[in-house]
């Protein structure tokens, strides 16, 4: 019996609903169109800090109003969210099964798709493996990470 693989958007979508966060699908629908919007995301990451806020990073950017719905969740989290998607959705002969390999699984991710990944970002992954690992904790990654300070909605309202 033939094996049927998932398209890339079937993947990325299932990896970003098993931690119970919207990828929608103008940002995320082709690797190609996902790799942009995470190297835009990295780029306002990168300015902003990182416990900026999503509704920052949209101000920051073009493109990713979309997710509006989701402001209030740490920026870091989400782009952590989309490399751990990316990766699960890309490569099928990728496997990390602790949190031990997370970091040495992204650089080698990061170095064959020529993305740079910020060593703050790689710290975030290396203490949230459930990006990439399936476990139970998935369905609340995206309650953990929502912003503690709400004065930065605030500001930007």
């Amino acid at each position: 019996m033939p094996v049927t693989c998932p398209s890339f958007k079937a993947a990325f979508q299932k990896n970003m609903a098993a931690l119970n966060l919207p990828a929608p699908d103008g940002l995320f629908s082709t690797y190609t169109t996902a790799m942009t919007n995470l190297s835009a995301m990295l780029g306002a990451l990168s300015k902003l800090g990182a416990d900026a806020t999503v509704a920052e990073m949209i101000g920051a950017t073009t493109g990713l109003e979309v997710l509006a719905a989701i402001a209030g969740i740490g920026a870091a989290a989400y782009t952590g969210a989309v490399i751990g998607s990316l990766m699960v959705a890309a490569s099928d002969s990728m496997v990390c099964t602790n949190g031990a390999q997370v970091s040495s699984s992204v650089t080698r991710w990061a170095g064959r798709n020529r993305v740079h990944i910020p060593v703050t970002m790689l710290a975030f992954l290396q203490r949230n493996p459930d990006v990439i690992i399936d476990s139970p904790s998935r369905r609340g990654y995206a309650s953990r990470h929502r912003a503690a300070t709400p004065r930065k909605q605030v500001a930007l309202a």
